[in-house]
């Protein structure tokens, strides 16, 4: 009898390479029907998992474009910070070119002043030479009291901070160029930005280190046009001081030039004593303002200036004043800071010796120590210092070697 096909299997023939038989291979139907369903479901899950991984890659890919925009944002606001601080460089340099223009043109002004007045002695010598034959005893005593008169008037002049001349005809000449020490703290200021950095130590030189840091062109800028327009009023009173002397020069033989003279005369006579040079020796070794520094070699700020002198050479008080200091202390060694009664303060430092104690009265002359060595120096020396409002000021604006 003939076997009956079973319902509920399913026959597969696998078809091999040529010369091989095929393979009969049955499943029951259940089974051949799941296989499909768990491909599909397999794929499925492949696919969803791919997905997943997929989302997290862009998640992180977003994050760090995110990242990277951020840093892209705040290096193009340092690049604009550096552009301002640039404009703002170039626009200031360009305001000291304008200010350099103006003073040329003042000096041009003062040139044209001190011809008129060369022009004025010129002709009054002329005029002196054609009168000598007719001059007698009289107009002597006329001349002489010209000369009287003309001298108060180089003394009105010197008052107003001309240096004034006078010639045999009795015309006063005065001209009063900007002291040495403010073009000199310009020429640090400006040379201080490009500062050499491999300077060897230089003897007889020491101070407190004060560092330049990245934002002092700007400083060194702003306090170049401030010496610019110091050196502007300089000019501007040196012409009007010249225009005051040609005035006087024409009215010498006047009453009135001469009772103005003795007013000014008197009110120097008011005025407080000029300040001592402290010591015997007048070798500058540092000025004041920016300078290499002489340990480090990098640019650094002097707050005084530096005498070179003798071990035991006596120091002397600038001006009458107090005590308010005389003891030793790092990199300043033995010093002494006087008080004075105009503002003023004025310091001395690497002493070898120190000769009053706090809260004594000095008179001006008086010697309150001896020049030294000590603290952070490199040679005997007296580091002299001016402090005015708190804040050093350039000692050569008040004495003189």
């Amino acid at each position: 009898m003939k076997k009956q096909p079973d319902q509920n299997r399913i026959t597969l023939l696998v078809v091999r390479e040529a010369g091989r038989p095929v393979r009969q291979l049955q499943l029951s139907k259940p089974l051949a029907l799941a296989l499909p369903a768990a491909a599909a479901l397999s794929i499925s899950s492949l696919v969803t998992s791919m997905h997943f991984h997929a989302s997290r890659s862009i998640s992180e890919l977003e994050a760090e474009a995110a990242a990277l925009s951020l840093s892209n944002l705040r290096m193009e606001m340092k690049v604009a910070d550096k552009d301002q601080a640039l404009l703002q460089l170039r626009s200031q340099v360009t305001e000291l070119s304008e200010e350099a223009e103006g003073i040329k043109d003042k000096l041009k002004s003062v040139s044209e002043l001190e011809q008129q007045l060369q022009s004025l002695i010129d002709k009054q010598n002329g005029a002196s030479a054609s009168g000598k034959a007719k001059t007698s005893a009289s107009g002597a005593k006329t001349s002489a009291n010209k000369q009287s008169e003309a001298s108060a008037i180089v003394e009105t002049a010197m008052l107003s901070g001309a240096a004034a001349s006078q010639d045999a005809s009795g015309i006063v000449f005065a001209a009063a160029p900007p002291p040495a020490s403010t073009l000199s703290a310009v020429n640090f200021r400006l040379g201080a930005i490009n500062a050499a950095l491999g300077s060897t130590v230089a003897p007889q030189v020491g101070g407190e280190y004060i560092a330049v840091y990245q934002n002092d062109p700007l400083e060194l800028v702003r306090e170049t046009k401030d010496d610019y327009e110091e050196i502007r009023s300089m000019l501007e009173e040196m012409m009007n001081s010249i225009s005051t002397t040609i005035t006087k020069a024409i009215k010498a033989n006047t009453a009135e030039a001469k009772l103005q003279a003795k007013k000014v005369l008197a009110e120097k006579a008011r005025l407080a004593p000029a300040v001592l040079w402290p010591t015997y020796s007048k070798v500058i070794t540092s000025s004041f303002g920016y300078r290499s520094d002489p340990f480090k070699g990098v640019s650094a700020y002097h707050s005084g200036i530096d005498i070179a002198g003798n071990i035991g050479d006596p120091v002397y008080a600038a001006m009458d004043g107090v005590i308010t200091a005389a003891e030793q202390m790092g990199s300043r060694g033995k010093y002494i800071i006087v008080k004075h009664d105009n503002g003023l303060e004025t310091w001395y430092m690497h002493l070898n010796a120190i000769l009053v104690s706090p809260g004594q009265q000095v008179r001006k002359g008086q010697q309150i120590g001896q020049l030294g060595n000590t603290g952070r120096s490199t040679g005997p020396h007296l580091h002299f210092q001016v402090v005015k409002g708190n804040k050093p000021v350039n000692p050569l604006g008040y004495v003189e070697p």
